[in-house]
């Protein structure tokens, strides 16, 4: 697959975020509870997503579970270097954070997994052997593995299939780094453990979706679930057991105005900073189908990130964290067709997603210097220069509103 890339937030409320789990949950996924007018917003978010998702369907009949969806090479990084990473893509159940609540309101990876059809471990299998025969591990130091969901919940992949999984990467003696993906409530201290054990002293990484420090941002804009100190608690779990975290970040969620976005992600990154987290990826927003993003998109009511955007938040980011933050930009194509991503004119934009994947390899934003377009003084400065004086709530319920007028406009 080709690569590609593409201050506080304001009506900050009451919220709560709840320790325990959602009553008939094995997860200890949470509940968010706030003021009637947020809870409110929260029930509509979920309803909306929950019935796009419904239009998805079934899994195409004609899918072979013995086949991943694919695999690329990225750079990774071993001990402060970079080196060559290999990531797979494996088609598996599906999140069971979307069948739960709707999912996250811009993830649209639902789509290419069995929508809930069980896989089975040894169909899990095949699909790793099937890259095995297709590619030499031996050639990566770095391996991540993702399944558009969560690795380490066994209804989405059976521990089973983990083990066994490892079992042939422990065969690869240049293979140092195992990177996985899971929801934080996904994650019981058990399997971590026994993937762990299975990979035979290797460094194990998870990469988990945080998207952002800010509550009302987290789950009113992503419906993500959780809170910063319920991150807090993870990060710490994980490291009692030898295990590295990889705190992913959105870049501009929905509902948020171009410089919110930018704020939004330096106060993330600072959070992370101030744990003694000094690599975080970077999750550069797309437009993927049946999403509430995308039904927003279809609207004009929301636009992806300015390539302008990425630039200034990765100066910010040097100039206040220095060291002690390592911000990796992640190429925006991912398992599902993209409709929009990241962009400025059109003119200036292969020129920046170049400088953005040589500043990948080395975290060097002199790579920015000498860049510039008409579009940086034009429409990027206006974009960040607007203001929206509603509430995050009053933004959501009005947006939302619109949309169902549409809707029935439409019929």
């Amino acid at each position: 697959m080709p690569v590609a890339y593409g201050g506080a937030c304001p009506g900050r409320g009451e919220i709560i975020i709840l320790d325990k789990a959602v009553p008939d949950s094995g997860s200890n996924a949470e509940i968010f509870t706030g003021l009637p007018a947020e809870t409110d917003v929260l029930d509509e978010i979920r309803a909306l997503a929950g019935g796009l998702r419904r239009q998805n369907g079934g899994a195409p009949e004609d899918l072979d579970f013995t086949v991943p969806i694919g695999w690329e090479e990225r750079v990774g990084y071993l001990d402060g270097q970079p080196t060559r990473r290999l990531i797979v893509f494996l088609r598996s159940t599906g999140c069971e954070w979307v069948e739960k609540t709707g999912g996250c309101t811009m993830c649209g990876f639902y789509c290419a997994t069995s929508r809930g059809r069980e896989v089975s471990a040894a169909e899990y299998v095949a699909q790793f052997e099937h890259v095995m025969n297709a590619v030499d591990l031996e050639d990566y130091p770095i391996v991540s593995i993702y399944n558009d969901g969560n690795i380490f919940n066994e209804r989405e992949m059976p521990v089973a299939a983990i083990e066994k999984i490892c079992s042939y990467i422990d065969g690869y003696p240049n293979i140092k780094k195992v990177v996985v993906e899971s929801r934080i409530d996904y994650s019981p201290d058990e399997h971590v453990q026994k993937m762990k054990k299975a990979l035979n002293g290797r460094q194990l990484e998870v990469a988990f979706g945080f998207e952002s420090a800010d509550t009302q941002v987290m789950n009113l804009c992503i419906n993500k679930g959780f809170s910063a100190s319920n991150f807090d608690h993870f990060h710490s779990r994980m490291r009692g057991m030898g295990v590295l975290t990889k705190p992913l970040l959105l870049v501009k969620p929905p509902f948020l105005t171009e410089a919110e976005g930018i704020n939004d992600i330096l106060q993330t990154i600072g959070y992370c900073a101030s744990r003694g987290i000094d690599y975080v990826d970077l999750e550069v927003m797309t437009v993927e189908k049946r999403t509430v993003v995308h039904e927003l998109w279809k609207n004009n009511l929301y636009r992806p990130p300015w390539l302008w955007s990425l630039v200034d938040l990765l100066q910010r980011c040097q100039e206040r964290f220095g060291d002690r933050a390592h911000v990796y930009v992640s190429p925006w194509n991912y398992s599902v067709e993209s409709l929009d991503w990241a962009r400025n004119c059109g003119k200036c934009d292969a020129g920046i997603t170049g400088a953005i994947q040589r500043y990948n390899s080395h975290f060097d934003t002199a790579e920015f210097e000498g860049l510039d377009c008409s579009c940086r003084e034009g429409g990027w400065k206006e974009a960040v220069l607007a203001e929206d004086p509603r509430t995050i709530p009053e933004r959501i319920r009005e947006q939302l509103a619109y949309l169902r007028q549409t809707r029935i406009s439409a019929v």
